[in-house]
């Protein structure tokens, strides 16, 4: 019964430290800007709450990311935003720009300077929470 409950401690303990080193990037703030209908950038505003950045980066997990894709020319954006993201004290950040369009059918289009993400869209579900965080400052 020892030998098990030790295995099982050391399974427990080793989940634990491979959790804490996990290599995530943490959201530490978001420059908002809206785009004018003639193109101009309005003032920008910064989010800077944590259970408000916690919960876009939660829906911007929800996109359905298409690297390769390209998107067809949908004209200006609606929103620029810049993503501040942090990994560790020493690292400069990292700044991900995501051009925002909102579509006719509820959902929302974005292209996104990460190669990994690229051209991506977040359904009506999600799309509608993402605008009211983003727009909440402006």
């Amino acid at each position: 019964m020892k030998k098990l409950f030790n295995l099982l401690f050391l399974c427990l303990l080793g989940t634990m430290l491979v959790a804490c080193s996990n290599d995530e990037n943490f959201l530490i703030r978001i420059d908002v800007q809206r785009v004018a209908s003639d193109d101009s950038l309005e003032d920008e505003d910064m989010i800077l709450d944590l259970i408000t950045l916690d919960s876009i980066k939660s829906l911007l997990e929800e996109v359905k990311w298409e690297p390769e894709e390209e998107p067809e020319d949908a004209g200006s954006e609606d929103l620029i935003a810049t993503l501040f993201y942090a990994d560790e004290k020493d690292k400069p950040d990292e700044l991900y720009l995501y051009r925002i369009w909102y579509n006719f059918d509820d959902t929302i289009t974005i292209i996104s300077n990460n190669e990994e993400e690229g051209y991506g869209k977040l359904d009506e579900e999600y799309a509608d929470k993402l605008k009211s965080l983003l727009e909440s400052e402006l």
